[in-house]
């Protein structure tokens, strides 16, 4: 009778060799391919050729190089857990962004500083660089080709600062030895228990598996909430798709600002007809004159990018969403399994995780031939069949489920498999919640990283600025209009750059609950115009106050402070003031499914 094995069984599972390791280098080699289904990812990641049709020896040699490239071990770092019907680049770009993003950050901004240094040095002074065409190349697009070459290949270097080993079915279950695949596949309790963190590449239909939901029970006997990170495969293409569209965004900026003669928007002679001569001739002249350039630059960009930036930001509305909603309607019972025999077993040991002490009897699952057909083979026994029978193990180290009259009982503990539904409704849901926030939510340093684009662009912005641009912003030399540059800038990249994307994705949410499509393009276009311009009209703002306060004194200091004070509130309402009130729970909530039945017996 083949059992699943009880996590205490790390010793008889590390003796027989069965729990593997792997690198994050090996699972993101020839651009995920191992992600690929079936033969054709089995043959490319064991150094085949995917298109091939390849002879039994050849899968059967790729099945071993793959396992050969893994090292036994006795705990990973990460879990990863996902739905092998995911795509495959899908899963390849989150992989990236957990793992590298902060890497091509790093590097992107270090590249930034050192052109701009080299740039300064190699024109003997940064007043020297007025109207250099060389600014946006260097100091913008080679930042930004840095970040994109470490996001997307930096592993192998991240990997000897930060080596972190992974859990992957493909790589650590031998994929042609299906006798041990057996018995690896009845150790999967094992693997997940000895794992610090679970990773869990969420899509649609994650819920739906139930080896899926096995492996989440079992994290949550072993590990609780707050280690598991939900990571929704659209997340990775937002950010990219919003990093090109702000490179666009600044490559429109720039040409705007050079091809348009600047004393168009910036003399007071263009504004007459439609506001006060007095307000154009006071010391908040310059004010108006710059803000409103602004902003008709900023309007102009968002009615070329409202259309691009909607497409990405309704895919992450949509995933986000459906993913809390599923976890707060999640029911067990309603999983898939290919292979049905196998419910039975799953839900045996999800039972024995989230049973109440004395509660029920215990049953003794079969294990099919086939289980997991769907997630851990893969592979499609094109040549063999599956070796069948009984799997025999001491009695100290299997999962010894017995019925209290050793007949065959199948009863399902109703109440155990209700616990598991509250656990993931609840306590991981609000860890979740706590995390990554609610589908409006999006984090602080990610929308600074999609706004990297625009800041590096501060630098370009400031040095181009030649003689006659720093006489039209009222300053009599370069090294007076600096300090004022480099303050207006840093306000503008850590208080109103942040906000674009807050700001879209609510009036977005509103915009998608009105039922004609036709009318929910026209709105989404519309929001798209308006977020770009509010918050241009604010960068306009923070350049005309901070210009007035330098040159005017505390007649344009103390709109400025208010200002200021006024970012700052909007920046902490839309980036939440906490997490936990984000996530409707308490900071002392227990993130581990134990809170839910404190007077319980969990011991196995």
């Amino acid at each position: 009778m083949a059992r699943l094995r009880r996590p205490e069984s790390f010793e008889a599972v590390r003796a027989e060799g069965l729990f593997r390791t792997t690198t994050v280098p090996q699972i993101l080699a020839k651009r995920g391919a191992i992600f690929i289904q079936g033969i054709p990812g089995l043959l490319g990641s064991g150094g085949f050729r995917p298109e091939k049709i390849p002879t039994k020896q050849e899968v059967l040699e790729a099945g071993s190089r793959i396992f050969a490239s893994t090292s036994c071990a006795e705990h990973v770092d990460v879990f990863l857990s996902h739905r092998w019907g995911s795509a495959r680049w899908a899963k390849y770009l989150a992989l990236c962004l957990y793992l590298n993003m902060t890497a091509a950050v790093v590097c992107s901004v270090t590249t930034w500083l050192l052109a701009t240094a080299a740039l300064i040095f190699w024109a003997h002074g940064a007043g020297n660089l007025g109207g250099n065409l060389l600014l946006l190349p260097i100091v913008v697009y080679l930042p930004v080709a840095v970040f994109l070459l470490v996001f997307f290949f930096g592993q192998d270097a991240v990997h000897r600062f930060r080596p972190i080993s992974m859990w992957l079915d493909r790589a650590c279950i031998h994929q042609t030895d299906h006798e041990f695949k057996r018995r690896q596949i009845q150790a999967l309790p094992v693997f997940v228990a000895r794992s610090s963190s679970m990773l869990v590449l969420w899509d649609d239909e994650y819920f739906q598996r139930l080896w899926c939901q096995l492996e989440l029970a079992t994290f949550a006997k072993h590990g609780g909430a707050q280690q598991v990170q939900f990571l929704p495969l659209e997340l990775s293409p937002w950010l990219l798709s919003d990093l090109l569209l702000n490179l666009l965004v600044t490559t429109g900026l720039n040409l705007l600002v050079n091809l348009v003669p600047q004393e168009i928007f910036t003399s007071s002679r263009t504004f007459s007809g439609i506001l006060p001569r007095r307000l154009l001739e006071s010391a908040f002249g310059p004010l108006v004159t710059v803000a409103v350039f602004i902003v008709i630059c900023g309007t102009l960009l968002g009615i070329a990018a409202a259309i691009p930036w909607t497409i990405a930001c309704r895919a992450k509305l949509r995933s986000h969403g459906l993913m809390l909603e599923q976890m707060a309607c999640f029911d067990c019972r309603a999983a898939e399994c290919a292979v049905e025999s196998d419910r039975l077993l799953v839900e045996q040991q999800v039972q024995h995780f989230f049973r109440s002490s004395g509660y029920g009897k215990e049953v003794v699952p079969q294990l099919s031939s086939s289980t997991r057909s769907d997630e851990y083979s893969q592979t499609a026994n094109l040549f063999e069949v599956r070796p069948r029978g009984s799997f025999s193990e001491s009695e100290g180290t299997e999962m010894s489920w017995t019925m209290l009259d050793s007949m065959p009982y199948t009863q399902t503990d109703e109440r155990a498999l209700d616990a598991f539904n509250d656990y993931i409704r609840g306590p991981l849901r609000s860890a979740v919640m706590e995390s990554v926030g609610d589908q409006l939510h999006v984090p602080y340093s990610m929308c600074l990283v999609a706004s990297l684009p625009m800041i590096f662009y501060s630098a370009t912005d400031i040095l181009q600025c030649d003689a006659e641009c720093v006489s039209y912003n009222g300053f009599n030399s370069f090294d007076n209009y600096l300090l004022p540059g480099m303050l207006s800038w840093l306000t503008i990249s850590l208080l109103i750059l942040p906000t674009f994307y807050p700001v879209f994705l609510r009036m977005l949410n509103r915009t998608f609950s009105v039922q004609s499509e036709l009318l929910q393009l026209m709105l989404a276009a519309l929001s798209g115009f308006l977020t770009f311009g509010y918050g241009y009209f604010c960068c306009g703002l923070v350049f005309g106050l901070v210009d007035v306060s330098f040159q005017q004194g505390l007649v344009g200091l103390m709109p400025l402070v208010v200002l200021l004070l006024v970012l700052a509130l909007q920046l902490r309402c839309l980036f939440g003031t906490d997490r936990h009130t984000v996530a409707g729970r308490r900071p002392d909530l227990d993130g581990t499914y134990r809170a839910l039945h404190a007077a319980d017996d969990f011991s196995i």
